[in-house]
């Protein structure tokens, strides 16, 4: 393990040294985001790295080859020498050349890596546009009569339900029931407090628990006969459900 973190430390050394040389490849790479930072080319290695480990037992062979391609993307960036490159022009080049080299089922493993980083971005953006949104109420809809949007309390309130909301969704479901919200399959009450555990609307299923009927903690309930008693034990679901969810 120590000599493939001094291989390295050695290689990234050269590949610095072959960047300081203004004839060879520009020292800037274009974010995203638009912030311009210092080409690194630890970053090509480690995700070269990554790619391979996931696929590859042996260190000596990851080290090796995570060089070998590494070195190989250096050349292509340098050929072309361009004055500034994007980030996705770096890993259009990565992936070409994992697939020249043969290395198909690594190129693979970096696509998907490379789709699933692009989702969460998108992801989080279309988050962070929605929380921009609300904190300047621009999409003000007042639906609860209860609170004004456009008050400090109001922007605050829809910023945290932005915020539960996804955090329900992402972190607390299957992916299936998730989906199924969002395509309108189902539809989930009360989503900003799903992860929370309290939800103010329910489907109580009282069809069954008439027929069938349904045991408390102290007592068990014997099904309906009558409307009378229907109705009587509707008003004990309705109690026992505060108090299960509320404990009032």
């Amino acid at each position: 393990m120590k000599q493939n973190i001094e291989d390295f430390q050695n290689l990234n050394s050269l590949l610095n040294k072959e960047l300081n040389q203004k004839e060879i490849l520009a020292s800037e790479v274009l974010k995203r985001d638009g912030r311009k930072e210092e080409f690194s080319s630890e970053k090509i290695y480690n995700a070269l790295h990554s790619a391979f480990s996931s696929l590859v037992n042996q260190e000596e062979m990851i080290a090796e080859k995570t060089e070998e391609i590494t070195n190989e993307v250096i050349k292509t960036l340098k050929e072309l020498k361009k004055e500034l490159y994007s980030v996705e022009e770096i890993q259009d080049i990565v992936e070409e050349t994992l697939m020249k080299s043969g290395n198909l089922d690594v190129a693979r493993t970096y696509i998907r890596y490379r789709y699933k980083r692009g989702v969460i971005r998108e992801k989080d953006s279309n988050l962070m546009r929605e929380i921009a949104e609300a904190i300047m109420a621009k999409n003000v809809q007042n639906s609860n009569a209860n609170l004004d949007e456009y008050s400090a309390g109001g922007r605050m309130g829809e910023v945290s339900s932005l915020i539960l909301k996804d955090y329900a969704l992402n972190q607390c479901m299957s992916e299936m029931s998730r989906n199924n919200h969002l395509n309108n399959e189902i539809y989930i009450h009360d989503l900003n407090s799903y992860s929370l555990g309290i939800h103010n609307c329910l489907s109580i299923p009282f069809d069954d628990l008439l027929a069938k009927g349904f045991t408390t903690r102290q007592v068990d309930i014997r099904p309906a006969n009558s409307i009378s008693t229907a109705m009587q034990l509707v008003a004990v679901i309705f109690q026992i459900q505060s108090l299960q969810q509320f404990g009032k």
